[in-house]
């Protein structure tokens, strides 16, 4: 561990010891770039297929993470994760077939051993250790369809989506991520509120309506099926059902960009137990004996803002913060809340590299199980450093401490690194 984490020092100094920029990373838009990544143009055909409607995104991403101190005597005190994730995008618009259409699809692979029963928070501290989220592939290598939906706007304002959802794009925010990032924090605490994983499973079937009312405002409403179906037969696994809502507020203090995010889920007829197996909540190894399940519904409350001080999300700094609140049985997370600082261009001529650093708090659920293990809350800090080394490769400098929920875990230090690479 020592050996890989002093060489990424060594890079991540050598590179802003340089002091110049890289060019920004390209994106695939209406008028492609010449240079979108490691791969380049393809000759001309990756330009052609966004021409034709056809957006192609393929990504790396390697982790090392090792705990300093603390921890717990289980799983791994290092590790390596491997994960990569292929997205396309179809505009029926471009295509030629009709306006109002895209159709969206994921594949996400992921292998290796990570530390996250090791580290002993119940947060997990690296998410990209979790996804795609099929059950019991926490050391081995998996890969799954992850999203294959369609989304058609009958008006400017009106849509309606359908197919397999991946609800991990929601509870955004521009200065941390969502659950899927990996430009951002590694801990799930900072990336979305712990209290939707008991209500909403990452993929499953479902559909719903997304409305734009103004300029500055979006929202939707969604039905979903409440059992996770990552690598499985979606149509043989919806079990339960969950109701979603989600709105999202842009505005301006200041003339600084400003927003929120507002959302709320129930969900009814899940069979759950009140510390289940879902591993988005790292508390599985520590439910003794076989526990009673529930059909109980859940439901669970959240938000999430931020105010830049200074510039906007393409190079700025700001505030930002997370709260979540549950019916907290069968829900294992009763409250959540995440504060902290984050943005782009740091440093003097360092202009494209993103960092954060942030506190959480997150408390479990009152019960018999949690007084007979001493569960307790848990608070934990992060700081990240994303060095932009070209325009489709980064680094990650990581540092986490954590006052685990689990007595025995004690204070939990941390460290990683983060590559990631854009095909």
């Amino acid at each position: 561990m020592k050996s890989i984490l002093i060489a990424s020092t060594c890079l991540a100094v050598g590179v802003l010891w340089a002091g110049s920029s890289p060019p920004a990373p390209s994106t695939i838009a209406d008028e492609p770039s010449l240079d979108l990544g490691l791969t380049g143009d393809w000759g001309g055909t990756r330009a052609r297929l966004v021409e034709s409607g056809l957006s192609i995104d393929l990504n790396g991403i390697y982790s090392y993470q090792g705990v300093a101190r603390g921890g717990l005597n289980i799983g791994n005190d290092s590790g390596s994760v491997f994960s990569a994730n292929l997205n396309l995008a179809l505009d029926t618009e471009k295509a030629g077939l009709w306006n109002g259409g895209t159709l969206k699809v994921r594949l996400e692979g992921r292998g290796g051993d990570s530390v996250l029963r090791g580290a002993g928070a119940t947060s997990p501290v690296n998410n990209q250790a979790l996804f795609p989220l099929v059950e019991g592939s926490g050391g081995s290598e998996v890969w799954a369809l992850t999203e294959l939906a369609f989304v058609q706007f009958i008006t400017e304002k009106i849509g309606i989506v359908g197919g397999l959802i991946n609800t991990t794009y929601g509870d955004n925010n521009p200065i941390t991520g969502d659950a899927i990032s990996t430009q951002h924090f590694m801990n799930m605490g900072f990336l979305y509120s712990p209290v939707e994983a008991h209500a909403v499973p990452a993929v499953t079937l479902g559909g719903g309506v997304v409305i734009i009312p103004t300029e500055g405002l979006q929202g939707s409403f969604t039905v979903v099926g409440s059992e996770e179906t990552a690598g499985k037969d979606p149509f043989s696994l919806y079990e339960g059902t969950t109701f979603g809502t989600e709105w999202e507020f842009e505005y301006q203090i200041g003339d600084k960009p400003s927003g929120m995010v507002f959302g709320g889920l129930y969900s009814i007829n899940q069979p759950r137990a009140p510390f289940g197996t879902n591993p988005r909540i790292i508390l599985e190894e520590l439910a003794a004996g076989e526990e009673i399940e529930t059909k109980k519904d859940s439901w669970a409350l959240f938000w999430n803002g931020y105010q830049y001080l200074t510039g906007d999300e393409e190079r700025g700094m700001g505030i930002f913060a997370r709260a979540g609140l549950s019916d907290g049985n069968p829900n294992p997370v009763r409250a959540h809340a995440a504060l902290g600082l984050g943005g782009v261009g740091l440093l003097r001529g360092r202009d494209e590299d993103r960092w954060g650093i942030g506190a959480y708090y997150q408390k479990l659920a009152d019960g018999a199980l949690t007084a007979a293990l001493g569960l307790d809350d848990e608070i934990g800090g992060e700081f990240f450093y994303n060095i932009a080394l070209t325009r489709w490769m980064n680094l990650t400098l990581n540092a986490q401490v954590i006052d685990s929920a689990i007595p025995r875990a004690g204070t939990v230090v941390v460290l990683g690194t983060r590559v990631g690479i854009r095909f």
